[in-house]
């Protein structure tokens, strides 16, 4: 699964440029351990690419109540074009979410919580994108609308591999352009891309235990305890 991740960009501009967006965010900062039920960037596309605030957790429009969306926040790919939170938005709202960098606990090697964490990023320190779905429930009540979203997880490369059964989809730039064409509606087209990324593009070291803690939002909680293997962060 992927229960938290960050997203550290320099600067809006080189956010806006990565997306090609026709718009921004005036609150945007730099986070380093996002969690579910929190509002993030989403990129979506309904003839340009635009950025939304979305909460993680997605709700689907049939959903009694709010609660839903605390049991949605990873969609597997293996099932998410037959599944009804997420066949829908399968066909008519995919999104892409940006990222820095994802952790993962070390699940293989220990069987006791709590498990050492593992961050993951691209060697570049490059900005990527979790294969994403998103859904807009409104209350029946009061109107309130929420937008809200999931991030699909597969099986994992031989990197995120050696500490977790599961990681999030990661796409490269060719498939973003499918994943988020409006004009792209058919499983066998959509499906190909839900794969595990190369893990000769990433690289990990394990993190001390703030990052644990939803409360800890700061660049310190991505440094590697001393010993991990830490390829050029600092």
């Amino acid at each position: 699964m992927c229960g938290a991740y960050g997203l550290s960009v320099r600067s809006i501009q080189n956010f806006i440029d990565r997306y090609d967006i026709v718009n921004f965010l005036d609150n945007f900062k730099p986070r380093w351990n996002i969690r579910p039920g929190q509002s993030n960037p989403v990129i979506v596309n309904q003839g340009n690419n635009e950025v939304e605030l979305m909460v993680w957790g997605l709700l689907p429009y049939f959903a009694a109540d709010e609660q839903y969306k605390y049991k949605t926040i990873n969609a597997k790919a293996e099932t998410v074009d037959t599944l009804p939170a997420f066949r829908h938005s399968f066909v008519k709202k995919r999104c892409l979410i940006p990222a820095t960098g994802f952790y993962e606990p070390d699940k293989v090697n220990f069987a006791k919580q709590p498990y050492p964490w593992h961050y993951f990023r691209m060697k570049d320190d490059s900005i990527f994108s979790f294969a994403g779905l998103y859904d807009i429930w409104k209350d029946k009540g009061s109107g309130k609308e929420i937008h809200s979203y999931s991030i699909i997880t597969t099986t994992p490369n031989e990197v995120v591999g050696k500490y977790h059964d599961r990681m999030p989809v990661i796409l490269d730039r060719e498939a973003e352009e499918i994943w988020l064409s409006p004009d792209i509606d058919e499983a066998g087209q959509l499906r190909p891309l839900l794969k595990p990324f190369p893990g000769d593009r990433l690289e990990e070291w394990q993190v001390g235990a703030a990052a644990r803690n939803p409360i800890n939002d700061y660049p310190e909680v991505i440094e590697p305890v001393k010993g991990s293997r830490q390829g050029t962060l600092f």
